[in-house]
């Protein structure tokens, strides 16, 4: 059965990727971007390109958070709501506290609003392993007594005893996704798998917060996807929090090992001091996800990275 979804945050880069995929499979798809300067806009708007080729696609180009502005823009029964829209980064998150938590706390109240106006039933939500900390890994989600080592972890946390709360009063189903450093297509300019690739292909040095042995869980765009796509086609008992990773970590330096070896080029690089906020390791556990989702991500770390290599030189040479 088709779905009409509104996505939140569908010019980003998981966004744009799920709007694509919902297109493709005949899905109607509304999405609200309010293209934040935080990077080029112009890396959003080229993500939307093929979305925009399909009748079945709206786009609003606005702020969530004035979602009273544009409320009429919505007609007949929607499905779900997907939020994607936050303001990311760990990094950037620690020197701006106050707009990490407007960015964030109040689009999810204010997406909340929409979801009640409009009479929606679903809502999943992007968390992030940051919620674990420096947890024992593999992260579970009964983990408990967790402490968020940076501002973005902290509303993140924040975000999911909100939605619980919420769907508990309002009798919906939230599904709380923590995704596990997502890379692939689209992958914003920020993030470090983007600047190694751009590192290679242009010798520019880049700084690595670090020694390099911090290890990651890798997780690749399509895998989240289809983690996303599960939450959509699932029925829950109003509240649920699902990791979404490869169960696989590996280390910075390991990466850089295979970069290397697909690319033929040496990176060029210097080590800095780490920042105190960022966990020393992750790695999920994703049982859960498998059990009730169906989840079965099916990239590993070397096949992602050659996906990777080769998009980006096809879309920026």
């Amino acid at each position: 059965m088709k779905k009409r979804v509104i996505i939140i945050g569908g010019a980003g880069f998981i966004g744009s990727n799920l709007c694509d995929y919902l297109l493709d499979d005949e899905n109607e798809v509304v999405c609200i971007d309010n293209f934040d300067d935080y990077y080029d806009k112009n890396i959003k708007v080229a993500n939307l390109k093929y979305a925009k080729t399909f009748e079945k696609f709206i786009l609003i180009e606005n702020d969530i958070r004035n979602h009273e502005k544009f409320i009429n823009r919505f007609s007949g029964k929607y499905d779900a709501i997907v939020n994607l829209a936050a303001k990311p980064g760990v990094r950037y998150s620690i020197s701006n506290k106050n707009e990490c938590y407007e960015n964030n706390i109040y689009a999810l109240k204010s997406s909340l609003e929409l979801l009640k106006k409009l009479e929606i039933k679903k809502y999943i939500f992007s968390s992030s392993s940051t919620i674990y900390g420096n947890k024992s890994i593999p992260f579970l989600e009964s983990d408990e007594n967790l402490i968020p080592l940076n501002p973005y972890a902290e509303v993140k946390l924040e975000s999911e005893q909100y939605g619980k709360t919420f769907a508990e009063k309002n009798k919906i189903d939230f599904f709380s996704l923590r995704f596990f450093s997502v890379y692939g297509q689209r992958m914003r300019p920020d993030l470090l798998l983007y600047k190694i690739t751009k590192s290679l292909l242009t010798n520019e040095k880049i700084k690595i917060f670090g020694d390099g042995s911090a290890t990651r869980d890798y997780t690749y765009i399509t895998d989240i996807v289809s983690g996303i796509v599960a939450a959509l086609n699932t029925e829950i008992e109003c509240f649920e929090i699902f990791n979404l990773g490869n169960n696989k970590s590996i280390s910075l330096l390991e990466i850089f090992d295979i970069f290397e070896n697909i690319s033929g080029k040496k990176l060029n690089y210097d080590f800095v001091p780490a920042i105190n906020g960022e966990s020393e390791k992750t790695c999920a556990d994703i049982n859960k996800a498998k059990s009730i989702l169906g989840y079965l991500p099916k990239t590993d770390i070397l096949e992602g990275i050659k996906k990777y290599y080769n998009w980006f030189i096809n879309v920026y040479l």
